[in-house]
């Protein structure tokens, strides 16, 4: 397969080095070479004559024209190529006739597929959205006596798509990508957008409610505990409620009691426990 030929010059080198431009004669024995010999030579003087067309064509669809944009440079001139593969000599149409339409398609391609780190449609109706909105809503006079409904019943007219279509339009390809990190505020304290989006995760009510019922838990089982002998409220507290808790035996230890005799008091501080919460009416706590 024969290595595709791409000019790395920038616009600015492009203009320096201008190729001169072919005659009909000249323009159709190139065609033929690269169409029925595979003349390599012949292609590439062919796509170098139209340099001037990519770069013109090119800096249409660039935002700041003083500024090149190599990456665009080279997609022109891969629509630029596909154009002499396709070309017909023996039609009768100048090869930047038929040429302009392969670079103008490849050009746009590149902005749309550029425009948004998110993937979008790049259907007939979706490219005609994108090139095309912004340029027939500021066409459109203002009128005061028309209201929004039928303006945009206007404008979905004249792109040849649903109204219902035209909000979800302007949500695609009506402002490129915005930074998440971009702060909100002025100055260096701003708050970056990221921390203004809702969290789908959190449910504010819900966690009020438990933050409520922890409460009165807590204050129930404090209430509770102190009915507990001195002992049997410390075992329970040091081996089950504190985190991490003390092991039977380091509790023996500290008491100068058997590991089993911890674990006696401890199942019966429980016990007494379950019962005293049992008798107050709409307890919450539930002990193991």
């Amino acid at each position: 397969m024969n290595k595709p030929y791409i000019p790395t010059t920038t616009a600015s080198e492009a203009v320096r080095a201008r190729p001169a431009l072919l005659s009909e004669v000249e323009e159709r024995r190139l065609a033929r070479a690269w169409r029925d010999k595979g003349d390599i030579e012949a292609r590439n003087r062919l796509v170098t004559a139209f340099t001037p067309l990519v770069m013109s064509m090119t800096q249409r669809f660039t935002k700041t024209r003083a500024q090149d944009d190599p990456d665009m440079m080279q997609h022109a001139f891969l629509g630029l190529m596909r154009a002499a593969d396709g070309f017909d000599p023996e039609r009768g149409v100048r090869f930047s006739t038929y040429a302009a339409w392969w670079v103008r398609a490849e050009l746009q391609d590149y902005r749309m597929a550029n425009w948004s780190l998110v993937r979008r449609g790049r259907s007939a109706k979706a490219r005609k959205a994108f090139f095309r909105l912004g340029p027939v809503e500021a066409s459109l006079p203002h009128d005061p006596a028309q209201t929004a409904e039928d303006r945009d019943i206007r404008i979905a007219q004249l792109l040849g798509v649903a109204p219902r279509e035209l909000d979800g339009m302007r949500r695609q390809f009506g402002a490129a990508d915005s930074s998440l990190n971009r702060l909100t505020g002025e100055g260096e304290g701003g708050t970056q957008a990221v921390d203004l989006l809702p969290d789908p995760n959190c449910d504010v009510e819900a966690e009020v409610a438990a933050r409520h019922d922890l409460a009165v838990i807590r204050k129930a089982l404090g209430r509770h505990l102190h009915r507990l002998p001195d002992r049997e409220r410390d075992i329970v507290i040091a081996n089950v409620m504190q985190d991490p808790p003390k092991t039977l035996q380091d509790l023996g230890e500290t008491y100068g009691i058997s590991r089993e005799r911890v674990r006696q008091l401890r199942e019966r501080g429980l016990e007494r426990l379950r019962e005293s919460l049992g008798q107050e009416e709409g307890a919450l706590v539930t002990l193991p």
